[in-house]
């Protein structure tokens, strides 16, 4: 069973206000992009199931969590139905990350009582979500959908509702500080946080501080005490 529950996943995505994305067919990459994100300063991330052998990396990543990287909170991504949802869960997954939104997704992970955080893109799947008691959604695709003025605006009509956006966030101050006054919470990076060339040349410190500097530029948007616009 996982070891957070709700409210204290939202805390803890909230308080970072940043969940970095990464996946790869290679464990020995995962393994040092992990640790790497870990020495920036990183407790919560998202290993994102997309390719063939992901699960038996995710086992491998649990392991090196539990082993070498205290207080690391690791969910997966990219949950598409109720199976992957209880094969992730058993192998240790402590949120889970979808996404669409899917009734047998939310039984399954209630059933275990593991934090689900749904992918909406328009005020129905929203609203679904806040009715079946969830605090906090991924916007996605968060830049095609509209951008910082679609967050802006679906903010006005749930306010209660904790926000991540994902998809095209850029790692520049003046984007991430649009996304924060539009409302968001958090943002997910992928791509563009782990460059592939830095991968394949082994510039793991590279990916440290660059991470590090993403990290203290939302701090600096965070404190900024940036309202939304009414």
């Amino acid at each position: 069973m996982t070891k957070f529950n709700q409210d204290e996943i939202i805390q803890r995505v909230e308080s970072e206000g940043f969940v970095p994305l990464f996946t790869h067919i290679d464990e020995d990459v995962c393994k040092r992009v992990l640790r790497a994100s870990y020495e920036a300063g990183i407790r919560l991330f998202e290993f994102t199931n997309r390719n063939s052998n992901s699960f038996d990396i995710f086992i491998a990543l649990r392991k090196h969590c539990d082993q070498e990287l205290p207080g690391m909170v690791l969910g997966i991504g990219t949950i598409k139905n109720a199976q992957q949802a209880e094969q992730y869960i058993h192998a240790g997954a402590d949120f889970l990350i979808s996404p669409l939104i899917l009734e047998e997704i939310h039984e399954v992970s209630r059933k275990h009582k593991v934090f689900w955080m749904p992918g909406c893109a328009t005020a129905t799947e929203i609203g679904r979500a806040e009715n079946w008691g969830i605090g906090l959604v991924k916007i996605f695709p968060a830049k095609q959908l509209g951008g910082p003025p679609f967050v802006k605006a679906i903010k006005a009509v749930f306010r209660n509702m904790k926000f991540l956006a994902t998809g095209g966030i850029e790692p520049t101050e003046a984007d991430l500080q649009a996304w924060f006054k539009s409302g968001v919470n958090a943002v997910g990076i992928g791509s563009q946080l782990f460059p592939d060339e830095w991968l394949k040349s082994g510039k793991y410190a590279s990916v440290t501080e660059h991470v590090k500097k993403i990290m203290e530029t939302i701090s600096h948007c965070k404190k900024q005490d940036i309202i939304p616009e009414s």
